[in-house]
Protein backbone atom coordinates (compact mmCIF):
# COMPACT_ATOMS: atom_id res chain seq x y z
CA UNK A 1 0.00 0.00 0.00
CA UNK A 2 2.66 2.75 0.86
CA UNK A 3 4.57 2.01 -2.16
CA UNK A 4 1.60 2.51 -4.64
CA UNK A 5 0.96 5.79 -2.35
CA UNK A 6 5.00 6.59 -3.49
CA UNK A 7 4.89 5.82 -6.72
CA UNK A 8 1.26 7.82 -7.34
CA UNK A 9 2.65 10.85 -5.15
CA UNK A 10 6.03 10.47 -7.84
CA UNK A 11 3.99 10.38 -10.89
CA UNK A 12 1.74 13.37 -9.68
CA UNK A 13 5.00 15.11 -9.43
CA UNK A 14 6.61 14.12 -12.45
CA UNK A 15 2.87 15.23 -14.24
CA UNK A 16 2.45 18.22 -11.62
CA UNK A 17 4.50 20.75 -14.20
CA UNK A 18 3.09 19.66 -17.46
CA UNK A 19 -0.44 19.68 -16.18
CA UNK A 20 0.62 23.55 -15.09
CA UNK A 21 1.77 24.48 -18.65
CA UNK A 22 -1.09 22.66 -20.49
CA UNK A 23 -3.44 24.54 -18.12
CA UNK A 24 -1.31 27.95 -18.78
CA UNK A 25 -1.30 27.62 -22.71
CA UNK A 26 -4.94 26.84 -22.33
CA UNK A 27 -5.79 30.08 -20.10
CA UNK A 28 -3.56 32.33 -22.72
CA UNK A 29 -6.21 32.19 -25.15
CA UNK A 30 -8.56 33.00 -23.43
CA UNK A 31 -7.28 35.37 -20.15
CA UNK A 32 -5.48 38.78 -21.27
CA UNK A 33 -3.45 38.50 -17.57
CA UNK A 34 -2.20 35.32 -18.00
CA UNK A 35 -1.25 36.41 -21.83
CA UNK A 36 0.56 38.90 -20.36
CA UNK A 37 2.03 37.15 -17.60
CA UNK A 38 3.55 34.78 -19.94
CA UNK A 39 5.04 37.56 -22.71
CA UNK A 40 6.78 39.04 -18.83
CA UNK A 41 8.26 35.55 -18.43
CA UNK A 42 9.39 34.85 -21.57
CA UNK A 43 11.16 37.57 -21.66
CA UNK A 44 12.69 37.03 -18.23
CA UNK A 45 13.29 33.75 -19.15
CA UNK A 46 15.34 34.51 -22.30
CA UNK A 47 17.73 37.16 -20.74
CA UNK A 48 18.22 34.47 -17.43
CA UNK A 49 17.40 30.74 -17.89
CA UNK A 50 16.60 29.93 -21.29
CA UNK A 51 20.40 32.08 -22.64
CA UNK A 52 21.45 30.50 -26.33
CA UNK A 53 24.56 29.06 -24.04
CA UNK A 54 21.97 27.49 -21.62
CA UNK A 55 20.25 25.72 -24.41
CA UNK A 56 22.98 24.23 -25.51
CA UNK A 57 23.57 22.90 -22.53
CA UNK A 58 19.99 21.63 -21.95
CA UNK A 59 20.64 19.85 -25.37
CA UNK A 60 23.83 18.19 -24.53
CA UNK A 61 22.35 17.45 -21.09
CA UNK A 62 19.31 15.82 -23.06
CA UNK A 63 21.04 13.84 -25.50
CA UNK A 64 23.63 12.22 -23.17
CA UNK A 65 20.51 11.51 -20.57
CA UNK A 66 18.72 9.90 -23.94
CA UNK A 67 21.27 8.23 -24.72
CA UNK A 68 22.45 6.58 -21.40
CA UNK A 69 18.64 5.79 -21.12
CA UNK A 70 18.57 3.85 -24.05
CA UNK A 71 22.26 2.21 -23.08
CA UNK A 72 20.39 1.07 -19.65
CA UNK A 73 17.49 -0.36 -21.39
CA UNK A 74 19.40 -2.41 -23.76
CA UNK A 75 22.05 -3.40 -20.63
CA UNK A 76 19.98 -3.91 -17.57
CA UNK A 77 16.56 -4.24 -18.58
CA UNK A 78 14.89 -1.61 -17.14
CA UNK A 79 12.43 -1.45 -19.27
CA UNK A 80 9.57 1.02 -18.08
CA UNK A 81 12.21 3.31 -15.79
CA UNK A 82 14.32 3.57 -18.82
CA UNK A 83 11.76 3.87 -21.96
CA UNK A 84 10.24 6.42 -19.67
CA UNK A 85 12.93 8.55 -19.22
CA UNK A 86 14.45 8.36 -22.81
CA UNK A 87 11.19 9.39 -24.10
CA UNK A 88 11.32 12.33 -21.88
CA UNK A 89 15.22 13.25 -23.14
CA UNK A 90 13.77 13.20 -26.54
CA UNK A 91 10.84 14.99 -26.30
CA UNK A 92 12.79 17.41 -24.75
CA UNK A 93 15.28 17.22 -27.37
CA UNK A 94 12.59 18.12 -29.85
CA UNK A 95 10.86 20.75 -28.17
CA UNK A 96 14.12 22.43 -27.66
CA UNK A 97 15.27 22.30 -31.54
CA UNK A 98 12.06 22.95 -32.83
CA UNK A 99 10.93 26.40 -30.58
CA UNK A 100 7.45 25.44 -30.78
CA UNK A 101 5.30 28.95 -30.79
CA UNK A 102 3.83 28.35 -27.91
CA UNK A 103 2.43 30.87 -25.22
CA UNK A 104 3.55 28.81 -22.17
CA UNK A 105 6.62 27.20 -24.35
CA UNK A 106 9.35 27.72 -21.27
CA UNK A 107 6.78 26.29 -18.21
CA UNK A 108 6.54 23.04 -21.31
CA UNK A 109 10.51 22.92 -20.67
CA UNK A 110 10.44 23.43 -16.94
CA UNK A 111 8.17 20.94 -16.85
CA UNK A 112 10.21 18.46 -18.37
CA UNK A 113 13.21 19.13 -16.99
CA UNK A 114 11.31 18.28 -13.50
CA UNK A 115 10.14 15.01 -14.66
CA UNK A 116 13.82 14.23 -15.83
CA UNK A 117 15.31 15.20 -12.41
CA UNK A 118 12.12 12.97 -10.95
CA UNK A 119 12.77 10.62 -13.17
CA UNK A 120 16.34 10.01 -12.59
CA UNK A 121 15.99 10.13 -8.87
CA UNK A 122 13.55 7.04 -8.86
CA UNK A 123 16.08 5.17 -11.50
CA UNK A 124 18.64 6.07 -9.00
CA UNK A 125 16.47 5.03 -6.15
CA UNK A 126 15.61 1.79 -7.89
CA UNK A 127 19.55 0.60 -8.34
CA UNK A 128 20.27 0.85 -4.73
CA UNK A 129 17.37 -0.70 -3.37
CA UNK A 130 18.00 -3.37 -5.73
CA UNK A 131 21.80 -3.58 -5.20
CA UNK A 132 21.49 -3.65 -1.75
CA UNK A 133 18.75 -6.51 -1.73
CA UNK A 134 21.57 -8.51 -4.48
CA UNK A 135 24.19 -8.22 -1.63
CA UNK A 136 21.86 -9.87 1.17
CA UNK A 137 20.72 -12.65 -1.16
CA UNK A 138 24.26 -13.17 -2.10
CA UNK A 139 25.33 -13.07 2.14
CA UNK A 140 22.80 -15.65 2.99
CA UNK A 141 24.11 -19.08 3.28
CA UNK A 142 22.38 -21.78 1.67
CA UNK A 143 20.76 -24.78 3.32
Amino acid sequence: MIKRTFFFLVLLLQFSGMILAIVLEDLSSEKMGVARYLTFKKQEFELGLFTPFNVQIFTFIMAAGAIICIALLIKKGRFIASLFAALINMVGLLFIQLKLELHAYHFFLIGLFIMIIVQYGWMIYFYYINKHRDKEYREKPNF
